[in-house]
């Protein structure tokens, strides 16, 4: 298996930064092909490769996102809260497949899943 990587930028450039919007793109009911949280004049994108179901999550400008790109309501409410630690998770089978974010800390709160080729949201209830 070819070592990747999933994070393509340093993620300390968004550590931190006000979110002010949350897009993303479906493929039709069946899930999320994209998912950009907008931060200032940039987004942290990510996507699903199709072909291994991988997630792989960029830094890019938000001027960039096409006008087809609508509110992610299952995470709306991270609008207005700062970007907290993030995760990198990897399958048993070496996937880069799971992205988990915190907003306003280190508590790891939404997680982002690569599954038959659409991102699926999950949230994390914490339980102590």
């Amino acid at each position: 298996m070819t070592d990747r990587t999933m994070l393509l930028f340093d993620y300390e450039e968004v550590h931190g930064r006000t979110v002010s919007a949350v897009v993303g793109r479906r493929d039709g009911p069946a899930g999320w092909v994209s998912i950009a949280i907008v931060i200032e004049n940039r987004a942290v994108v990510l996507r699903v490769d199709p072909n291994t179901d991988e997630v792989v999550v960029d830094l890019e400008d938000a001027s960039d996102l096409a006008s087809d790109w609508v509110e992610v309501a299952e995470i709306a409410h991270a609008i207005s809260s700062e970007l907290g630690w993030c995760w990198i998770g990897r399958n048993y089978l070496g996937y880069l497949d799971m992205f988990t974010l915190s907003f306003c800390g280190i508590d790891p709160q939404i997680c982002f899943i690569g599954e038959a080729s659409t991102i699926t949201i999950k949230h994390i209830i914490a339980s102590r």
